[in-house]
């Protein structure tokens, strides 16, 4: 019977999915259970992912609110002076989106509606003069970070959020993680040291629901 479920499963699912699974000669059994233990581990990685998603934003928002102009996404809307043109254009857009989902074009629709890589963007060095050299910046962004006196922390920084994008949208498009070349531990390592940048008491939070410790220990497939 089990044999039976697991052959409709993979009917399911295609060949084409589980063929990044059948690495090291795997046959299509064991390409299945690495399929759905990569799920479980995608899922686990969740709240990390969220967590410093939505407080990220939140923070850089913060930011550019305080250092360089009050409710800066409404302004910014009507007269382009922060953004360059990729990202305007990215802004222009979640405006759109907004108005055909009928929601009125406020700060924190907006906040919501941009992209994990827009806000990232704004990370890079392209930004720099505009944002990052703003007295108290980085700061504000990145609170608890180890050590304020240190030189070009945004370089440090960045390197992480960099994983952040790729493994956040490896997950939410449903690809395989669990061969990642780094490790997955390495990579929740380095996540768990960003969202401590963020807010180390947010580790606290993360520590009570996070089920990636138990799962990366499982044996597997």
């Amino acid at each position: 019977m089990e044999k039976s479920i697991h052959k409709s499963l993979i009917n399911l699912l295609s060949d084409c999915r589980l063929s990044s699974y059948k690495y090291g000669n795997a046959d299509e059994q064991i390409a299945l259970e690495r399929y759905l233990y990569n799920i479980e581990l995608s899922k686990a990685f969740y709240p990390i992912l969220s967590l410093i998603e939505v407080s990220l934003r939140n923070r850089l928002n913060e930011a550019i609110d305080k250092t360089v102009k009050p409710d800066w996404l409404i302004q910014e809307l009507s007269e382009q002076d922060i953004l360059l043109d990729s990202e305007y254009k990215k802004l222009q857009e979640a405006k759109s989106k907004l108005l055909k989902k009928r929601k009125a074009i406020t700060k924190d629709h907006l906040i919501a509606e941009l992209s994990l890589g827009f806000w990232i963007h704004l990370c890079t060095k392209k930004y720099k003069a505009q944002l990052w050299h703003r007295k108290n910046f980085f700061r504000i962004v990145f609170s608890d970070y180890s050590d304020f006196t240190e030189f070009d922390k945004l370089s440090k920084v960045f390197p992480l959020l960099q994983l952040l994008l790729t493994l956040r949208n490896r997950i939410f498009h449903h690809e395989i993680i669990i061969n990642n070349p780094n490790g997955l531990e390495n990579c929740y390592k380095s996540l768990r040291q960003l969202l401590g940048y963020i807010s180390q008491d947010s580790l606290i939070y993360l520590d009570r629901i996070c089920t990636f410790r138990e799962l990366i220990t499982k044996q597997k497939p």
